[in-house]
């Protein structure tokens, strides 16, 4: 019963809160999908966890202080959510999406299920869980953010010493996804870390890889829902028959979907470059401008990596944008939507590595 209670909440503090915080972006918009509301609502998210963890981390504040404050923020804007989503009438209708003629997608369904009992039941444990998943744990057990080193169990150098921070330390500081493990292992009656990466999260970003696809499916087959649907199992179908290489997406999709770096390019990059397409490249801005830049500190959340890739995704679509369409005022917002990762970019190399 415990643990069917602790599962519940997993569900309800991954699944349901975005859903509902993703509404709050368009409330002066048109209804959004239920794909745009659920990777709107992880954006909304990451970016807060981002915000509250590195002020934290750096001060050394104890764990539960940021579960708190991350618990309290997420359900005051979950409810704001509801609230629009009531006073707005909004209407989930499935059959729009799933329709009886649309076999393809159907078909996509089968494979989605699959794929997650595949992730969650023949799950890979991979050595990067030594670091990952450990420091998780750890935090939990200590009560601390990043001051344990999960390999020894030793304190990370202080921030006043010569080496500012441990060489393992500085690599994760700016990107403490292994944080918002342990903050939602915790909302969810303290759920074990490992149990949540390894049979939660990937449920959970599946879902969110196939939004966003979804959303890429629509952009580009507008008009044709056949189109739409072949698209989504050609993608899917490719993701399934992805080990020919441990480095590609499909790979890091199915095999360690737990870590940030596996989020960043299965899910994260792909959403960032479908915003970039479809607020720098459109004659009119189809989401808010303030998405791409919480796409941009979500991606700074996940991994290192994503402080670099997804400035230079935004910076290849900002030239694009320039060269293509003369817009300047749409180059100089989406300048100012880089700037989380160039000021963590900054940080990283002249006090981490200083």
């Amino acid at each position: 019963m415990e643990m069917a209670m602790k599962g519940i909440l997993a569900v309800f503090w991954l699944i349901l809160v975005p859903v509902a915080v993703g509404r709050l972006p368009f409330v002066k918009r048109r209804q959004p999908l239920l794909a745009e509301r659920f990777v709107s609502g992880y954006l909304i998210l990451f970016s807060i966890m981002e915000l509250l963890t590195l002020p934290m981390t750096f001060l050394k504040t104890p764990l539960h202080v940021l579960v708190i404050s991350y618990g309290i923020i997420a359900l005051l804007l979950a409810a704001g959510g509801i609230f629009a989503t009531v006073k707005q009438r909004d209407k989930i209708r499935i059959k729009d999406i799933f329709g009886t003629e649309n076999i393809y997608l159907w078909a996509v369904m089968l494979l989605i299920l699959a794929q997650i009992a595949m992730c969650v039941f023949l799950a890979h444990m991979d050595a990067d869980d030594a670091f990952y998943v450990a420091q998780a744990t750890t935090d939990v057990q200590t009560d601390t953010i990043f001051e344990i080193i999960p390999y020894t169990g030793q304190k990370y150098y202080g921030i006043a010493s010569r080496y500012i921070l441990s060489p393992f330390r500085s690599r994760y500081v700016l990107s403490p996804f292994p944080v918002f493990l342990a903050v939602v292992s915790q909302l969810s009656m303290g759920l074990h870390p490992a149990i949540m990466a390894h049979m939660i999260f990937p449920a959970v970003f599946l879902l969110a890889v196939y939004c966003v696809q979804y959303l890429l499916g629509k952009k580009w087959f507008a008009d044709d829902r056949r189109g739409q649907g072949m698209y989504l199992f050609l993608v899917a179908c490719i993701a399934s028959f992805s080990a020919y290489s441990v480095y590609n997406a499909g790979s890091f999709q199915m095999v360690r979907l737990w870590q940030g770096k596996a989020v960043l390019a299965s899910v994260f990059l792909p959403l960032l470059f479908y915003l970039c397409q479809s607020i720098l490249m459109e004659k009119k801005a189809e989401y808010p401008w303030l998405l791409l830049a919480m796409a941009d500190l979500s991606c700074c959340l996940l991994s290192s990596m994503g402080i670099i890739l997804g400035t230079l995704m935004l910076g290849v679509f900002l030239l694009l944008c320039l060269v293509c369409k003369r817009d300047w005022r749409s180059f100089l917002k989406g300048s100012f939507c880089c700037l989380p990762s160039l000021i963590l970019g900054v940080f990283y190399i002249l006090v981490l590595k200083g």
